[in-house]
């Protein structure tokens, strides 16, 4: 899962942002501000998306480590009873380690999707930030005095927009992330709870069968 969030937006971002802008400082700062935020809400939600993870997976993870520890012990007791369940244990877990990727491919797509979106959000703003930087230049080459006025108000109105619709961007990125996390991880959490119940009811059923063939008389 990691592989599918962090290191995707750890690759962008530190490739994205790395040169100066050359534009005016004023213009560069407010620029180099818009492309920052967006870089910190990147980075935020691969961070929350791995940590979410980890926290959803462990505890089932856990229950079926404990009960299949809990059969080692019995082995210890009678190594007979246990072997004699040993390919239903071992067909028990096959089943939940399918059913528990099933799950982790399942999230790890969405995740994708978001991470691309955001990716892309961020890729806008750095692209757009030298798309200014270009008009800038001409303007600067520019040596007509008419046409470097015009160049001037184009400029104005370029950097208007971008800023108007940079911070439109952002705000449309942090309501979407703050609903499709939630959901993403919810909908993983759900898979991961019902795979895992089934392995423990199944391994339950194998468990009694253990000990009532521990308890007979050999």
């Amino acid at each position: 899962m990691k592989s599918a969030v962090v290191i995707i937006l750890t690759l962008f971002v530190a490739s994205g942002w790395a040169q100066p802008l050359e534009l005016p400082a004023d213009l560069e700062a407010q620029v180099q501000s818009l492309v920052e935020e967006m870089t910190e809400i990147a980075k935020a939600t691969g961070e929350a998306l791995e940590q979410q993870y980890v926290k959803v997976v462990q505890e089932p993870q856990k229950e079926l480590e404990d009960a299949l520890d809990q059969m080692e012990l019995s082995r210890q007791e009678s190594p007979e009873c246990v072997a004699a369940q040993d390919q239903e244990i071992a067909s028990i877990v096959d089943v939940a380690e399918g059913d528990l990727q099933s799950c982790r491919n399942a999230a790890a797509q969405t995740s994708a999707e978001i991470v691309s979106d955001v990716s892309d959000a961020l890729q806008q703003l750095v692209f757009g930030g030298y798309d200014l930087v270009a008009h800038y230049q001409k303007c600067k080459n520019t040596t007509n005095s008419v046409l470097q006025v015009t160049c001037q108000i184009r400029l104005a109105k370029k950097f208007a927009l971008y800023m108007s619709n940079g911070r439109k961007s952002i705000e449309t990125i942090r309501q979407s992330i703050s609903v499709r996390i939630p959901a993403v991880i919810d909908d993983y959490r759900q898979c991961i709870q019902s795979a895992s119940s089934q392995a423990m009811l199944s391994l339950q059923e194998v468990n009694s069968h253990i000990d009532v063939c521990i308890s007979q008389p050999h």
